[in-house]
């Protein structure tokens, strides 16, 4: 025998999109809960539920726990889904809905709790990332875990790009999900292991920026596509001129002996621009980023930065 299932959703983000589409094909969705600020998800979510008995409600801060009890008791929502939603959630609203809310994280739990786990699963040299569904408690990304999805973590995979990995991911995990809430009254779930448990909050100015004297080549990279294109570029400074680099790779070229790292080696057309780092290794900065837009890596010649400085 199967259970109803009627989800109000709240999502903040384009990443749940793919998730979404899986409850909307169903008919699943009673109504979904957005920021009353991003018109993004508004339109776009209003797009998708043309035909649907979907409902868009907006809220802000300090009326969506009222707005969202409300919501569930006329909309008759059996479950709650959050998807990257920015509002704490009360107590009375948790245990509203029959089945209580379930959170969609796009980062493996317990090791990478917080609001930006795709920025620090890149920025922290992770070999895997993954989408964790998981019962909402009154911590942070505490609840017991319900299914967990995992994906690999490359060199080449930016923000961007591991964002969509796992927007698909939780396609997956959305159709796995339906299943159980469809089947059973109970929602196997397994406890975090708190031995293993860490949280990372919303990355600050210290955390995008390049440091070339204590950075490896690797790591400089891994920071830069943490930050493409979530913050534009990875920040870094010349002098008393802060710019921005939004794509770096390794340079197939000999490092200079005895040369400081961050010293910019190359700044051409034909080479780009060309930056020795603390293990001898040379880095194309190919895409920077300017108050005066995107540019190759060489365009910093046009702004008066020259070859032999240093970028620190």
């Amino acid at each position: 025998m199967t259970n109803e299932v009627k989800a109000i959703i709240l999502c903040n983000n384009p990443i749940a999109i793919p998730a979404i589409r899986e409850f909307l094909f169903f008919n699943k969705v009673a109504a979904f809960i957005i920021p009353r600020k991003n018109r993004e998800m508004t339109e776009l979510l209003t797009e998708m539920t043309a035909g649907t008995d979907a409902k868009i409600i907006t809220v802000d801060r300090k009326d969506v726990n009222p707005v969202t009890i409300a919501a569930i008791e006329e909309h008759g929502a059996t479950v709650g889904l959050v998807m990257t939603f920015p509002y704490i959630l009360s107590p009375a609203l948790l245990a509203k809905p029959a089945k209580g809310f379930v959170n969609f994280h796009y980062g493996l739990l317990p090791q990478c709790r917080g609001p930006h786990p795709i920025f620090w699963h890149i920025r922290n040299n992770d070999t895997e990332a993954g989408i964790t569904i998981h019962r909402m408690d009154e911590g942070v990304d505490t609840g017991p875990v319900i299914q967990q999805l995992k994906v690999p973590v490359t060199l080449a995979d930016t923000y961007g790009i591991l964002q969509s990995k796992l927007a698909f991911e939780g396609a997956k995990a959305a159709a796995n999900l339906l299943k159980i809430l469809s089947y059973g009254s109970i929602i196997p779930a397994v406890p975090q292991d708190e031995t293993k448990a860490a949280y990372y909050a919303k990355p600050q100015a210290g955390d995008v920026t390049i440091q070339f004297s204590t950075m490896t080549a690797e790591t400089i990279i891994r920071m830069v596509n943490a930050c493409n294109p979530w913050n534009k570029a990875a920040a870094a400074n010349i002098g008393n001129w802060r710019v921005g680099v939004t794509a770096a790779e390794f340079k197939d070229m000999a490092a200079t002996p005895d040369t400081p790292p961050g010293t910019i080696i190359h700044l051409n057309a034909n080479d780009g621009c060309c930056v020795q780092t603390i293990d001898s290794k040379v880095l194309l900065l190919s895409v920077i980023y300017l108050q005066e837009g995107f540019f190759p890596g060489w365009k910093l010649a046009d702004f008066g930065i020259k070859q032999g400085e240093l970028i620190s």
